[in-house]
């Protein structure tokens, strides 16, 4: 199985200009990225290629609301047109503090101690740490304005201040990031360590333009897959479809049903881990692929339990038809 813990990331493109507000009051400020992660293969044929996936990904500052009496900012993440989740932020004379963040659902994940994501003012030398929850996860992790640096990327060439931060719980890893005043996070490197030191997982995010102001991303229209295949998530090879498991269930199966499939049409399911505190969001645990010998094919993919038993949090199937996507399966994992 596929699966690497990592670093609980939350990626603000905030805009810092003198005598202007740091705080991108303008409702509707869109950035785009190119996102790509990339692990290598399982087997250990060193000469063969990392496996890589690339995703567009975009950050939207949306309305503010409520939380514990406190008016928050709404940092909106979607990948494509869905909503994946959103950082709740406010701006305090320290910096930017993220006390709370929502799944897709609505459901609110509470960050204790409020995550430092920027202190003010810029200036090399400046650091910070976080030690504390996110949700039910201990995160240890310590912060360095290390130095103004020139960055290429899809966007253009910036002169940048160059932030790192080192994790040490609950997995080891890097980050490393660009902010340009003005602009806000241009580029940023994750590395994700094992317990050897070696590295399990790069992820890269790139601005691809200049932010903007957008609406919300509009929703495709459906595609010749529509209404083609039905499915779902079970702890049972042949029960009853759920949306909660618990952290100790043994395997997880996701079954698909065909209608009216072209023959031999290949079928993928993609598990996701898409808002869970110790790995990166919408990080690929693994998929699997079949064929379907008849238009009204069935099938059923297993995924084990891994040795420590699942995280809790937010995680979907994706289900593939000759890769279009066909439906999605949104699932918990609770204690």
């Amino acid at each position: 199985m596929k699966f690497a813990g990592l670093i609980a990331l939350i990626f603000l493109p905030f805009i810092c200009r003198a005598e202007e507000p740091v705080f991108p009051n303008a409702e509707g400020t869109t950035w785009h990225y190119e996102m790509k992660q990339e692990r290598p293969g399982e087997g250990f044929d060193l000469t063969e290629p990392n496996e890589e996936d690339e995703f567009e990904v975009t950050y939207r500052l949306g309305e503010t609301e409520k939380i514990d009496n406190v008016e928050l900012r709404r940092l909106e993440v979607y990948r494509g047109d869905a909503l994946e989740n959103v950082d709740l932020i406010v701006i305090e004379e320290r910096g930017i503090m993220c006390p709370a963040r929502k799944d897709a659902k609505g459901g609110i994940i509470k960050l204790i101690p409020p995550q430092q994501m920027l202190a003010f003012p810029l200036k090399a030398g400046t650091s910070w740490k976080f030690d504390g929850t996110v949700g039910d996860t201990k995160v240890s992790q310590r912060y360095q304005i290390a130095r103004q640096e020139d960055v290429e990327v899809p966007a253009g060439k910036f002169h940048a201040w160059r932030i790192t931060c080192a994790q040490l719980a609950p997995s080891k890893g890097v980050i490393d990031r660009w902010f340009v005043p003005g602009v806000g996070f241009v580029k940023i490197d994750t590395a994700v360590k094992g317990e050897s030191g070696g590295v399990l997982q790069r992820t890269s995010l790139k601005l691809k333009e200049p932010p903007k102001i957008a609406g919300v991303p509009e929703k495709k229209e459906p595609g010749e897959t529509e209404g083609k295949l039905s499915a779902g998530v079970s702890s049972e090879r042949d029960g009853e479809f759920k949306s909660e498991f618990k952290a100790d269930t043994p395997a997880i199966y996701a079954r698909w049903s065909g209608h009216d499939l072209r023959p031999k049409a290949e079928i993928r399911a993609a598990f996701i881990a898409e808002n869970v505190a110790d790995v990166s969001a919408d990080y690929e645990i693994d998929e699997a692929k079949a064929n379907a010998p008849k238009p009204d094919s069935r099938a059923t993919f297993t995924l084990a339990k891994p040795k420590a038993g699942w995280a809790t949090g937010s995680y979907r199937v994706e289900f593939f038809i000759d890769d279009e996507l066909a439906s999605t399966v949104k699932f918990k994992i609770v204690k």
